[in-house]
Order: structure tokens, then sequence, then C-alpha cells
């Protein structure tokens, strides 16, 4: 039986598994089993408790092998009304327990909760969980694939949170990571209006315009929004973004104003390659 991953796991480095396992646990594979009726009105349950023993009757397994990692065994057949008893269960616990990537308000019970539930709703590949998924974009690179996977229509949603007053700076550099590797992944098959919105958001965090700003604590939270709004500036290359990425390279952008000097020169030398080149097709030379 595997042990729950940390959520700091998650987040430090993914989840590494090297065999096909259950998860949360066995528990609802033993005694008495539940219909996925039954499990789905537990989920819906308000109380943690609930929600948390109602995944031990939903056997789920992490492949290594398989794109997205997890998955239901072949032999269970998610029902539509589990799917979105699922998917309504991590929007619920999203909102009200996760700050970005800071668990809140659990009076220390079920802290992974939301983490167990993201497994889950990963595993569903259902376009109807977008709007949970994006929420618990910070936790990593497993969401922004299980996203990508869903198509370009996850686009005004995560450009949507990019710019949300109630984005954290960890929601909105994940946030604008996912859209540079939309645009890399879709290209010129994205829509007008989508490319737009995406360039708009990254002009957004480029000049420090919009509410979400004021969620930053310090200048580093505020860098490395920066730091991927210069990598979405680079990818899409609209030309208003590459002029502010020239004022950044030389060094007199507002977006610098505050930060120290390494920080600075950091980002004036990423504006510079930016200029040059996608900054994702560099990385991965």
């Amino acid at each position: 039986m595997m042990k729950r991953i940390c959520y700091c796991q998650l987040i430090l480095g993914g989840v590494a598994v090297i065999t096909f396992v259950s998860a949360p646990s066995l528990a609802g594979q033993r005694g008495s089993a539940r219909s996925q009726e039954e499990v789905a009105r537990d989920l819906r349950s308000y109380d943690r408790d609930v929600v948390a023993r109602a995944l031990d009757h939903v056997p789920l397994a992490y492949d290594p092998y398989d794109e997205l990692g997890w998955r239901f065994p072949p032999s269970y057949v998610v029902t539509p009304g589990l799917s979105a008893a699922l998917i309504s269960a991590l929007d619920r616990e999203a909102k009200l327990h996760m700050d970005g990537c800071t668990v809140t308000g659990t009076g220390g019970r079920h802290p992974e909760l939301a983490l167990d539930l993201l497994h889950y709703v990963i595993a569903l590949r259902d376009s109807a969980a977008i709007p949970a998924l994006v929420q618990m974009i910070c936790s990593g690179g497993g969401v922004r694939q299980a996203l990508m996977n869903l198509g370009p229509e996850i686009i005004p949603h995560v450009v949507e949170w990019a710019g949300s007053p109630k984005a954290t700076w960890a929601d909105i550099t994940s946030s604008l990571r996912a859209l540079s590797e939309a645009v890399v992944r879709w290209g010129e098959t994205l829509s007008v209006d989508a490319r737009a919105s995406i360039r708009n958001v990254a002009l957004q965090h480029l000049e420090h315009r919009g509410p979400a700003t004021k969620r930053f604590a310090n200048t580093w939270e505020g860098g490395f929004v920066i730091d991927q709004a210069i990598t979405l500036a680079s990818v899409i290359r609209a030309p208003d973004l590459l002029e502010v990425l020239a004022d950044i390279a030389e060094g007199g952008h507002e977006a610098l104003d505050g930060m120290d000097s390494a920080a600075a020169a950091g980002l004036r030398d990423m504006a510079r390659r930016g200029l040059a080149d996608s900054l994702l097709r560099i990385e991965h030379r």
C-alpha cells in the first residue's frame, strides 16, 4: 500500500513511484464495497472527514508509464455522477482551503486532501475539471500536463486565473508558465482571441498593471512573476511585448524597481535572451 505523498514533495519534485499500486489506501477494497452513487454522495459533503474517507472506496493508481501518471484500473469505470462529485469536491476544497500552494483553515486535519482529490481528478481526463484543475495549477508540472491534455479550451481559464485578484504569486507564475507551454504546443493554430488574451495578461504583469500585483508580499515574489512574464513574452513575440523586453534589457523599466542588483541583472539578461529567441526553445536546446 502506497503512503500518501506529502504536498511539499509535489512542489519540490513531483511524484516518483516505481510500481503500480493503489492510492491512497486499499480500505475500499476490503469488507463491504460501496456503490459509486454512495461515494459520490459523501464526496459532496462539507464534512472533510467524510470526503477523505470516501476516497478510500475509489481505486486509484500511479503508473509511471502513463502520460499523466494517475489513472483508474481498467476494470473500474467511473460513472458521470462520481466524476462530477470528484470535480466538485476538488473545486470546493481548493476554494476553501488553498491559498496558492499554502493549505489554510484545516486545523491540522487532512492537510493533503486537496492533493489527494487532485490525483483522482487528473485521472478523470475530463474537460469539465478544467476550472478546478486551474485552481491547483501552482502544485506543479503534473497539473499543467493534465491541463495540456485537455486542449486549447484551457486557455481562457488559465488567462483568467493569471490575472485574478484572488491568485497568489505562485498561482500567477504557474499560470504564465502554462500559457507559454500552450503557445509552444498549439502555436499558430490558436485563435486570434486566444493569442490576444495571452498577450494581454503577459503585458499586465510586465507593466505591473492589474489587481493581482497587490498580492505580492515582497519584491522576490514579484520577481518570479516577471521572470515567467518575460518567458511568455519571448514565446508569443508580440511587437509590444518585445518592446517591453528591450526596455527591461536596458535596465530602465519599472518592472525592475525595488529589486536588488543581482535579481535585476538576472531579469535583464533574461530579457536580452528573450529578444533573440523563445526562452522555452533556448531552455530545451
